[in-house]
């Protein structure tokens, strides 16, 4: 690994470590570019496990401030893990077009509705329902790339044909608009069911381009045994897997 584009810090809550600590750790390791990403702060902050509207200040400034100390060290980009809400498009928009947060990964925890937890599907109906949104949402063209795109498994728990169709739907949309989809380390060290190998063998069939990311919650998570084997994974199933993202420029939509 060269770049890692997934990284939450103690900033989300459910992280630790500072962001300097992930950045110094990156330079440790070799890495050449890391983007921070955390989770995007929610208008009302209905959550409790991201950053609150009013610490974002604090935040930007600070990610800010490291950027330029470690400039001609280590390229760091700027990020957010979001999920496809409509009604924050342009409120997303706005945070990458005038505070320049490039990367905007899909992650998609919730259903739209904010009824259902991806993490605790259980019944094909709502992983069938998963991947409509998914798709939906990266047809806006906002998202970089899709973020563990196989989470439902974490509590469906099982690789039948309903899921099967599910990320056959989310592969089919991604080949098609040519966006990235990530191989998760993160599921992996937690045993979280993900990546799985079924739905990675059926992603080896479409034409995809794949990024192997840490989504690291810890600074020992940067660079990992789980990282070298998601690695080993895309490798074996003969996977292209992209070493870095191109610089991206915040455009009016």
């Amino acid at each position: 690994m060269i770049a890692n584009y997934h990284t939450h810090t103690r900033w989300c809550r459910h992280g630790t470590g500072e962001i300097e600590d992930y950045i110094r750790e990156a330079v440790k390791r070799g890495l050449a570019e890391l983007a921070i990403t955390e989770h995007v702060p929610l208008p009302g902050d209905p959550d409790r496990i991201r950053i609150y509207c009013d610490e974002f200040d604090d935040f930007d400034r600070e990610l800010d401030s490291l950027i330029q100390k470690y400039s001609g060290r280590i390229t760091v980009r700027k990020g957010l893990e979001c999920e496809y809400y409509p009604k924050l498009l342009d409120y997303y928009r706005n945070l990458q077009e005038k505070r320049g947060y490039e990367i905007l990964l899909l992650g998609q925890h919730t259903s739209i509705d904010r009824r259902l937890d991806n993490f605790c599907l259980s019944r094909p109906e709502e992983v069938l329902l998963y991947a409509d949104e998914v798709t939906e949402g990266l047809a806006t063209g906002l998202f970089t790339f899709l973020a563990h795109p196989d989470v439902p498994i974490a509590g469906y728990g099982r690789a039948d044909s309903a899921f099967m169709e599910a990320m056959d739907k989310i592969f089919s949309s991604c080949e098609k608009l040519g966006i990235p989809v990530e191989i998760n380390a993160n599921g992996l060290y937690y045993k979280r069911g993900y990546p799985c190998r079924e739905v990675w063998k059926l992603a080896a069939k479409y034409r995809l381009d794949c990024l192997v990311s840490a989504d690291a919650h810890h600074v020992e998570n940067l660079v990992s045994p789980s990282v070298e084997q998601c690695e080993a994974l895309a490798k074996e199933l003969r996977l292209t897997v992209l070493s870095r993202l191109p610089s991206l420029d915040p455009c009016p939509r």
